[in-house]
């Protein structure tokens, strides 16, 4: 009988024992799993914030592929009307963020709001010719929402050689009334 309960005892302290040991190794597996669940939270927030981002420029691209071809008319129609100093295309094509000046016989855009500067649209006196056109780059920026378009303008000189350097007129577009109209305009050489 003795030995019964010594055994009993015996069996009863081992596996109180061996509860407690089960018990630490379950709350240290429970401690790394609420880890690693953190750490996988954090990560599927990021990715969600990637593919927010992503979806963003899908749709800018999505933008710039279906505007381009409306953008690069109404740069056409700019260039021509600037080349040839048609004033009321020039009207029709530029929001009221532009308005143009004439004096001693030239023609400036002025943005408004632009401490004064104004870009010499057309000269009457200049004895350079336009000759082309191309488009360099383009993009829009969903954030604005505007269209910007790189535009190169080749002239000739009175003798027929190109001009140089090179004339180059930035371009920005805004939806105004469910119409592209530039709101803002820069040459550069």
């Amino acid at each position: 009988m003795l030995l019964i309960i010594c055994g009993v005892t015996l069996l009863t302290a081992c596996s109180k024992e061996s509860i407690t040991e089960n018990e630490i190794l379950l709350e240290e597996k429970n401690v790394k799993l609420a880890e690693q669940l953190s750490e996988n939270e954090k990560k599927i927030i990021e990715l969600k914030q990637n593919i927010e981002q992503l979806n963003l420029q899908i749709d800018d691209f999505n933008q710039e592929k279906e505007q381009f071809v409306f953008i690069s008319n109404i740069s056409k129609e700019f260039v021509q009307a600037h080349t040839t100093g048609d004033k009321e295309k020039l009207s029709q094509l530029l929001s009221e963020d532009i308005i143009l000046v004439e004096k001693e016989n030239k023609l400036y855009a002025k943005i408004v709001n632009s401490d004064g500067f104004e870009w010499l649209l057309f000269n009457n006196e200049t004895k350079n010719q336009f000759v082309d056109w191309v488009i360099q780059g383009y993009d829009f920026d969903g954030k604005t929402n505007t269209f910007n378009i790189f535009i190169r303008e080749f002239y000739i000189d009175s003798n027929g050689e190109p001009e140089s350097p090179p004339t180059f007129l930035n371009l920005s577009f805004k939806m105004y009334n469910n119409e592209w109209k530039i709101n803002s305009l820069g040459f550069d050489v």
